[in-house]
Formats: C-alpha cells, structure tokens, sequence
C-alpha cells in the first residue's frame, strides 16, 4: 500500500545529530514511505530553518513537500509566510506553541498569519499536545475562526490530550488528527470510531519516532483497506493538493 507521511522533521535534532536528503530518503523508503512533509525545528532563526528546508525541496521534488515552520512573535513573520508559500512553493505552515514558547490565545498576530495563508490553500500543522502552552483547545479556537483553512492537529494530542483533542474537533470538519506518537490504543480507536479515517492523517515524526511502530500500529484495528488507504496516503494527498 502506498504510504505518505504528513509529518516529519529535517536538520539536526536536539541532540546534535544530523543527515543528508538522501539519507533520510533511503530511511523513509525503506519502510514504503513514498513522499514526505517536513519542516525544520532546528535552530532559533525562522528564516534559515526554512531555507533549510528549500534545499531539500529542490534535492528531491519528488519525495519532498516543504513546510514554513512560522513564529508569530516574529516581527517578519507575515513576511516569511508570503515568502515560503508564494517564492519556495511550500505546501504548508508549521506552528509550534510549545517551542516557540507562546500561548496560541495570546497572540494576535496569528490572524494577520492565518490571512496570508488563506491566499494560498495550504494545510496548517500545529503540535497538541503539551501542556500548558499547546492544548488542543485553544487551537481548536483559531481552526474555528479560520474555517476555510485545513488544520492538522499532530500526534493526536499526545500523551495528555488524546481523548480531549477528538472532543475538542469532533465538530469541526476542517480538522484532521496526525497519528504519530499516539500509542494510546483507546485514544486511536476513539479516533476511528468518531471522527473517522477520513479525518485522520499518517505521520512518523521522523527522526523522533520509531517508523516501523508508527506504521505496525494500525494492524491492530480490523480497519477496511480502503480505510487504511484514506489514513496512510488518500488524506494527505488531500492536503497537499495532489490528485491519485
């Protein structure tokens, strides 16, 4: 079955290790993984993390898509949308409360961010899942205000938000959840049983998360082909605008 992964991350990681494309290409490959979304949350300059990701855009515009990983306290930041989305061609945004170090309900300049995203049909990736600045709630807010937009709430909320992430999108269909790093088997079948494969995403969250476990997990839930197709490529084909 063909295999993409929404999410998953490029540069060195927080403990100094670091890859080429092709390396990272070769290991995704490996597991049946056929194109891959990253971004770069390596480093404290928005604009090289994301040229970073350029670069790998154009060593492999096949396997690639590129995502701007976007801090609102950034004085450039509406500024570094426009660039990533319209000059690099990324096909989608990255926010990260948690590393960013930001509340998402006390930062208004995220609506001057989320209406230059508008313009270009992307999805929006934010992490849920880490208290206290990355709840699922409080992003469930802005995905509410901002309809018209995709939202992709990664790991599901993670360890501590599983079952109140499927509440808080239970009723906004422009929410998709990301499966990576939720190992929590109730949490997974909530997620099937109430919003559906239809509205879930596959990712690895690679180099942080066991590949082979994140895709081995799924075999545990009786899931329908067509089912297992919708999460493990049909929906995020969806969101990077890609006819199958």
């Amino acid at each position: 079955m063909k295999i993409f992964d929404i999410h998953s991350h490029f540069g060195p990681t927080s403990s100094g290790e670091d890859t080429s494309v092709h390396e990272m290409q070769c290991t995704l490959q490996s597991f049946g993984i056929s194109k891959v979304g990253i971004s770069c949350l390596s480093g404290n300059s928005m604009s090289m993390q994301n040229d970073l990701i350029y670069r790998a855009m154009q060593a492999s515009p096949d396997f690639i898509e590129g995502y701007a990983f976007i801090n609102p306290k950034a004085p450039d930041a509406v500024e570094e949308v426009e660039k990533c989305l319209s000059v690099y061609k990324m096909n989608g945004i990255k926010l990260h409360s948690w590393k960013h170090g930001y509340y998402p309900d006390n930062r208004p300049e995220l609506h001057a961010i989320f209406d230059e995203i508008k313009k270009y049909d992307v999805h929006v990736q934010t992490h849920v899942g880490t208290a206290p600045l990355s709840t699922p709630y409080i992003w469930a807010e802005w995905a509410r205000r901002y309809p018209e937009i995709d939202f992709v709430f990664t790991h599901t909320g993670y360890y501590e938000f599983g079952y109140s992430t499927i509440e808080a999108v239970k009723n906004l269909s422009n929410v998709k959840v990301e499966t990576s790093g939720q190992m929590d088997v109730g949490v997974l079948k909530a997620a099937i049983n109430i919003l559906g494969p239809k509205r879930m995403v596959f990712g690895t969250d690679w180099p942080y998360k066991p590949v082979n476990i994140e895709i081995e997990k799924f075999s545990h839930f009786n899931l329908k082909d067509n089912e297992l197709e919708d999460i493990f490529y049909r929906n995020a084909a969806s969101l990077w605008r890609e006819k199958i």
